[in-house]
């Protein structure tokens, strides 16, 4: 009996450092009468060390001005999107912080009804091995989803 409990706490000690293995992000590209509206999704504690090498003239904290300067860059390197085969330029809008969660939101012009989308996300890849990037995309109710990893390249039609 007492060997069974010895398992279970030494498994209650060790199940929450385990929780935590993977890494994923979560991109949302909405299509709305030709606005086009991006929205980066990241745990906290996925960022916030990343910036170490995202950032590594900067401190490691999403406080530091200078280091969520060079993860807004970085963002708009690693991550492209074409509608109808054409690139779209995205232009930085608003960042939100919480204490679980970051979000970016980028912003640009695209087609009013388009056809096609392309993404190319190799947002975090760099950092971390098995880095899985999420992308929706929606337009009006209409929601396709897409997985990536690695050289991260996907598409949806719509």
């Amino acid at each position: 009996m007492r060997g069974a409990l010895a398992l279970l706490a030494a498994l209650a000690v060790i199940a929450p450092a385990q929780a935590h293995r993977g890494h994923d992000s979560l991109a949302v590209v909405t299509l709305a009468d030709g606005r086009v509206t991006v929205s980066h999704r990241f745990e906290a504690h996925d960022i916030e060390p990343a910036l170490a090498k995202i950032a590594p003239q900067a401190q490691t904290s999403l406080d530091d001005p200078a280091a969520m300067a060079a993860l807004r860059s970085y963002l708009q390197r690693r991550f492209v999107l074409q509608i109808d085969g054409k690139p779209v330029p995205l232009t930085y809008a608003t960042t939100d912080l919480s204490h679980a969660e970051v979000r970016i939101d980028y912003t640009g012009r695209g087609p009013r009804k388009p056809k096609s989308v392309a993404i190319r996300s190799t947002v975090l890849t760099d950092v971390y091995r098995g880095q899985v990037n999420q992308v929706n995309v929606r337009q009006g109710n209409v929601v396709k989803s897409l997985t990536l990893r690695g050289a991260g390249t996907g598409s949806v039609t719509l």
